[in-house]
């Protein structure tokens, strides 16, 4: 089957057609550039900016003692892991050992 392409080409070679009209004054021109140039002026301020601004990370490992909100933060965050370890692991690890009778001590007397 061939493939009907002839709105494609005659829609480029308008596009192209209204491009060349365009650019083709002086005036035009110098407003795509400095139109162009505005753009560019913009996106490497953009890139700049984000790409060296101060990230969650940044204090992570190093607490402003001045910070309360940030260390209200990491005390609750630290009690979490805490209130976890002694519900999960340490239950379990007591029961275990409440029911394993390998580690009870036997009196021969």
């Amino acid at each position: 089957m061939a493939k009907k392409s002839g709105g494609s080409n005659l829609l480029v070679a308008g596009i192209a057609a209204a491009a060349y009209a365009y650019f083709s004054k002086k005036e035009n021109r110098d407003k795509a550039m400095v139109q162009f140039n505005n753009l560019k002026t913009k996106m490497n301020n953009y890139m700049e900016n984000s790409s060296t601004s101060k990230s969650s990370y940044g204090t992570a490992g190093h607490p402003d003692p001045q910070d309360v909100d940030d260390n209200k933060m990491v005390d609750e965050g630290a009690m979490t892991s805490v209130q976890y370890y002694n519900e999960e692991v340490q239950d379990k690890s007591k029961k275990k050992k409440d029911t394993d009778v390998s580690n009870k001590e036997v009196d021969y007397n």
